[in-house]
């Protein structure tokens, strides 16, 4: 998988993308199910859980510039992953909500830090070796099925109380795995010296990828939040969602190990025009026909387009963007902008559609936004 020169930078990086992303598939299905079963309402959990989509957008901006500050990736991370480590052992003897509140806004405060952190330390570690990105990337979509598969059949086995123990224990070994990630510093470089990370920001170019990224988030709100439900609507059992949802990463891994360096044989325009056009036909098929089997899997393969192909553009432009020492800001902004605001600003608007119009004309309004950035895109190209 990795050369031998390689494994040593490779290795690590792989398993704590591994160990981060299974975190999250113990975390984003299930936490609610052991909020539920303290008693917590609705009302009370949807605030737990925007906590951490609203941390990812201010929050960000503080690790990216402590990172160019003291030059030491590597260390930003471990800090980052110790600190919401630190956090969320209290959880497993707090069951108030006022309680958890605190806690989940401490553990936001460093878990927005970690992908956007580990990407840019991953960025910057390969390259000076023949390692595409989305080779070790792929242990994170790996951890993330697994991690489902597994806390899945915990807690019908032992009941949503092993929830924060099994978070505990891949954040654990998150933190035990940044020690063997290998530091590569900064070069120290003077003010002036340096690049404004704004004056870099500010370019036609950056403000077009940060928009076009800022819709393509948007348009997968729909599919982040209400597809469970979605599919749920139109009779399909709970064992037959988690295998449809299981099919999109799978295909998710194959395009990150085997077609990583796709991206170099092809423009950027065609790119991301492929994965703009492939969302305005996705969210359509998912809104109108996902009673039809066979429509609803071809949706799911498109997913390795709509969100890792779009993915995998993004991380490289970021690098080609931004000067090595502020890589970590634009990272920071891809996830605060993008992902926080994008993401979440589209999951508030997707549920007053879903409220007002249903269900089909919430992934109706997914492909729309999707067409706009297509437009918004050709428009660019003409200028």
């Amino acid at each position: 998988m990795f050369s031998k020169t390689a494994r040593p930078v490779a290795w690590p990086l792989f398993i704590y993308y591994f160990f981060f992303c299974a975190l999250i598939g113990v975390m984003m299905p299930y936490i609610s199910v052991y909020y539920k079963s303290i008693g917590l309402s609705a009302s009370e959990i949807g605030w737990l859980m925007s906590t951490f989509t609203l941390s990812g957008i201010l929050i960000p901006y503080f690790w990216g510039w402590l990172t160019t500050k003291i030059g030491l990736p590597k260390r930003v991370l471990q800090l980052a992953t110790l600190g919401c480590f630190v956090a969320l052992v209290p959880f497993n003897w707090n069951k108030d909500f006022q309680t958890l509140f605190i806690l989940t806004c401490g553990m936001a405060l460093f878990y927005s830090a970690m992908l956007p952190m580990t990407d840019a330390l991953a960025v910057r570690s390969i390259r000076t070796l023949d390692v595409p990105y989305t080779r070790i990337r792929v242990g994170g979509s790996m951890g993330y099925v697994f991690a489902v598969a597994i806390a899945g059949f915990l807690i019908g086995q032992f009941g949503a109380a092993v929830v924060i123990p099994a978070m505990c224990t891949c954040l654990l070994l998150a933190v035990i795995t940044t020690f063997f990630v290998h530091e590569q510093a900064y070069e120290k470089t003077t003010a002036k010296e340096s690049v404004s990370f704004f004056s870099v920001l500010l370019t036609p170019e950056s403000l077009l990828f940060f928009g076009l990224a800022f819709l393509a988030f948007m348009s997968h709100a729909p599919f982040n939040v209400f597809f469970a439900v979605h599919l749920e609507n139109h009779g399909y059992s709970g064992s037959n969602i988690g295998l449809i949802m299981a099919l999109g990463v799978i295909i998710e891994i194959i395009l990150f190990m085997f077609f990583g360096n796709m991206i170099y044989r092809f423009h950027i325009f065609h790119l991301v025009s492929l994965s703009f056009l492939c969302g305005i036909l996705r969210w359509a098929l998912v809104g109108w026909f996902a009673d039809v089997l066979w429509v609803l899997l071809f949706t799911q393969l498109l997913h390795c387009i709509t969100f890792a192909l779009f993915h995998m553009v993004s991380i490289e432009q970021i690098r080609r963007l931004f000067p090595e020492r502020i890589a970590g800001q634009g990272q920071a902004m891809y996830s605060a902008f993008a992902i926080g605001l994008g993401g979440g600003l589209g999951m508030v608007i997707t549920g007053y559609i879903w409220e007002w119009l249903g269900g089909s004309w919430a992934f109706t309004a997914a492909s729309l936004v999707s067409a706009s950035a297509l437009l918004v895109l050709f428009l660019s190209q003409r200028r």
